[in-house]
C-alpha cells in the first residue's frame, strides 16, 4: 500500500470474541443491588437514587485514570438528605464518596459503594459586603462566582486552571490555589465559615457563635479526639515544624501525628 493511502479498516473496532476487559462484574450488571436500592429509595424517595446499571458507569470516571463502578448514586438536593446519607451509611457501615465536578486528576471524585452527586442541585452565589465576602454553594464552578464577583472588582481566591468547570466543594476539600494564590489566597486563608455535615449526620455551621459549643455537645467523642491529637501534635515541636514547613510550600498532606518504634514481632514498641 502506497505511503499514507488512507485504510478505513484501521478505524473499525476489531471483534474480539468475548466480554470487553473493563465490563461490569456480575454482581452489579443489573444495577444497584438490593436491599441497598429499597433502602435508599424508602429513604429519599425514587427520584435520587439512581440505581440503573447505565447511571452507575456514566459515574465510574471522571478526569483521573482510574474508572470504579458505584454500587448506587445519590442525586442530594439539600443537607437534610446529606444527612440522612451519612446516617444511613453510619449504621451499615457503608463508605459514601461526593462527587462534584469531578475535575481532579487523582481520583478521589470515585468510590466503590454510595456515591453522592452534589453538584446537580447544589450552585448559587450570595454576594456580601460589596463583593468582599460570599456565600458560595459547594456545587457552584469557580468561573460562575469570578463572574458573578467580577462586578465588585473581585475575584476568588484560588484560581485552578479547571475554573470553567470545577466546583468551590472540591476546590475547598482540596485546598485548591492555582498558579497565583500560593499560600496567601489559597482556601484555607480565603474561608471564613462553612456549613458541614458530619459522618454521623450532624450538621454543623461554623459561622454561628456557639458552634464550638454545639459540637461539644453533639459530638464529644471527636471533639476530645481532635484536641488529643492537637494536644500530641504541639507536644513534639519538630513535628510541629515539620507540618508549618508543609503549609509554606503547600505540601499540606501525609503528616503523621505520633512517631511509633516496632519490634521485631510486629507489634507497636514505646515511642521514639
Amino acid at each position: 500500500m502506497p505511503l499514507l493511502e488512507p485504510d478505513p479498516e484501521t478505524l473499525r473496532p476489531t471483534a474480539t470474541g468475548g466480554p470487553a476487559h473493563d465490563r461490569v462484574a456480575g454482581p452489579w450488571a443489573s444495577g444497584t443491588p438490593e436491599p441497598l436500592r429499597g433502602e435508599l429509595i424508602a429513604l429519599l424517595g425514587a427520584d435520587k437514587v439512581l440505581h440503573k446499571i447505565s447511571d452507575l458507569v456514566r459515574y465510574a470516571s471522571d478526569a483521573s485514570p482510574y474508572r470504579f463502578v458505584p454500587q448506587v448514586v445519590v442525586v442530594a438536593e439539600d443537607l437534610d438528605d446529606i444527612s440522612a446519607v451519612f446516617s444511613y451509611a453510619h449504621g451499615k457501615g457503608r463508605e459514601v464518596v461526593f462527587r462534584a465536578a469531578g475535575t481532579s486528576l487523582n481520583g478521589q471524585a470515585q468510590g466503590e459503594d454510595i456515591l453522592v452527586d452534589v453538584r446537580r442541585h447544589w450552585s448559587g452565589i450570595q454576594v456580601l459586603d460589596n463583593g468582599a465576602r460570599a456565600r458560595i454553594r459547594p456545587g457552584t464552578t469557580v468561573l460562575r462566582a469570578n463572574t458573578t464577583l467580577a462586578r465588585y472588582g473581585r475575584l476568588l481566591g484560588p484560581d485552578p486552571a479547571s475554573a470553567v468547570a470545577c466546583t468551590l466543594g472540591g476546590v475547598v476539600a482540596n485546598n485548591a490555589s492555582g498558579m497565583t494564590a500560593g499560600t496567601t489566597r489559597n482556601s484555607y486563608r480565603t474561608l471564613a465559615s462553612v456549613t458541614l455535615v458530619l459522618p454521623s449526620g450532624t450538621i454543623v455551621d461554623t459561622a454561628e457563635p456557639d458552634a464550638d459549643a454545639e459540637l461539644a455537645h453533639a459530638e464529644p467523642a471527636l471533639c476530645a479526639g481532635l484536641l488529643a491529637l492537637k494536644a500530641e501534635i504541639e507536644a513534639d515541636p519538630d513535628l510541629v515544624a515539620r507540618i508549618r514547613a508543609k503549609y509554606e510550600i503547600k505540601n499540606t498532606n501525609g503528616y503523621r501525628t505520633s512517631r511509633r518504634s516496632w519490634s521485631s514481632n510486629g507489634a507497636p514498641g514505646q515511642r521514639s
